[in-house]
């Protein structure tokens, strides 16, 4: 990947405006004290008043005086690095990449970061995580196709979450990096109150976005505050922590910048052999595909699957360097070329 672009909110002193689909006809909060003197009790009585919020309207009124104390942190994320998403195979493999997309606005459910009728696409940084996600069990047939960010078209993604991991360890565990130290150097740069106030607020969105009980109430708040994040920050999508994988990380893309940005290079059906514990995955692969015929349906390969795995789409150079069979990194390699 290319992780390049940094970007950090610099109109922290301005209200947060919700679209009037969150608050309907309401203003925006002014509250003078917290503006200026924001303390971590009063973040602590923020974040009671949120998450006993009813509507989303209520809990939108809640958290905006937080985002006078908070940076949006975003990033161009370049070509490079494969995402996935996965479905859970009932009788016959999914023939097409539509079905392996975002589905159309007439049948999108409400999900985490998303309102019913409005897609979203969302696709893991690993395939274990995919897998996870769907809540596949031993012994089902999963289908997991790879998605690639298009050369000269990064997807721009708003973070939530790293900013205590990068105090803590140095680097983003999404990114695996902090581009010209530029996460660190803010946070150096702010008052030690001040910065310890952007961690805490930037671990409650954290844990709004990845609660594992927010499909009990039709994920309200995390779809409250995508909205909140989506009005005040200029992303495509959203990169959060994994609810069914601990360490791994998923994004949610809205549609018209993933039909720009992403590209599908691979599909493979794989069978989960066993759950164990620490949340390790054991599956195979039992057969993979080589390309996207003129219609965009898959055309597989019906030879023993082994390991490998076909990739479509490579430039020239890229499929020279990965095709070398004796070099189990020869992929691996090609992917990191992509990575600046």
């Amino acid at each position: 990947m290319t992780a390049t672009g940094l970007g950090l909110n610099e109109d922290s002193n301005v209200l947060l405006t919700l679209s009037c689909s969150a608050v309907g006809n309401q203003q925006p909060i002014t509250n003078h004290h917290w503006n200026e003197h924001m303390t971590l009790d009063d973040c602590d009585r923020i974040f009671d008043r949120a998450l006993s919020s009813e509507t989303e309207a209520e809990f939108c009124h809640a958290v905006a005086p937080l985002f006078d104390h908070y940076k949006i942190l975003s990033l161009n994320w370049g070509t490079g690095s494969i995402f996935w998403r996965a479905r859970i195979v009932q009788g016959t493999p999914f023939k097409n990449l539509i079905e392996m997309n975002y589905p159309p606005a007439h049948v999108a459910r409400v999900g985490r970061l998303n309102d019913a009728g409005s897609p979203c696409f969302y696709v893991a940084a690993r395939k274990e995580t995919a897998i996870a996600e769907v809540d596949a069990e031993e012994g089902h047939l999963v289908q997991l196709a790879g998605f690639r960010v298009r050369e000269g078209n990064p997807v721009r993604l708003a973070l939530v979450g790293e900013f205590s991991n990068v105090q803590k360890v140095g680097y983003m565990h999404f990114g695996g990096t902090d581009p010209d130290m530029g996460i660190t150097r803010l946070m150096n740069s702010m008052p030690p109150h001040d910065a310890l106030k952007l961690i805490y607020i930037d671990k409650f969105f954290a844990h709004v976005l990845a609660d594992t009980d927010a499909n009990k109430r039709n994920y309200l708040m995390s779809r409250a505050l995508t909205r909140a994040i989506y009005s005040k920050g200029k992303a495509d999508g959203i990169a959060f922590p994994s609810v069914k994988d601990r360490g791994g990380f998923n994004i949610g893309v809205k549609p018209d910048p993933t039909d720009k940005c992403f590209n599908n290079v691979c599909c493979m059906i794989v069978r989960v052999l066993k759950k164990r514990r620490f949340g390790v995955l054991q599956f195979e692969m039992e057969k993979s595909a080589n390309s996207l015929d003129i219609e965009s349906n898959f055309v597989w390969d019906d030879s023993p699957a082994g390991q490998r795995f076909a990739i479509y789409g490579l430039k020239k150079e890229e499929f020279e360097l990965a095709k070398s069979p004796n070099d189990p990194n020869a992929l691996l390699d090609v992917l990191h070329r992509g990575r600046t």
